[in-house]
């Protein structure tokens, strides 16, 4: 399945978890705001900056977008944040930062 095809019930992450990653996001601490680009980098190579900072300043990619050049179409853009979220979220698990 593609990237961009793949939504959050195909990661396993109920829309609970969902709402609560991205408000973990917004106020992470510094130590924790590195390992969210990590994860950027890793998941969406080229646009990690953009997914970076539409999940810690909660920017949609129509405003960002507006910005500047992102090189996807919306449904890629969120296809990487997804995966992005995805792996953050089991990297927090393992590093005992995130109670699920």
């Amino acid at each position: 399945m593609r990237t961009r095809e793949k939504n959050y019930k195909d990661y396993g992450i109920t829309p609970e978890e969902v709402r609560r990653i991205k408000e973990y996001c917004q106020n992470a601490t510094m130590e924790d705001r590195i390992t969210l680009l990590q994860c950027a980098i890793s998941s969406a190579p080229g646009i990690e900056i953009e997914i970076y900072e539409s999940l810690v300043g909660n920017v949609g990619y129509d405003r960002l977008s507006k910005l500047r050049n992102i090189p996807l179409k919306k449904d890629d853009f969120y296809g990487y944040q997804r995966k992005t979220l995805d792996e953050y979220m089991h990297l927090m698990i393992m590093l005992g930062r995130w109670k699920g």
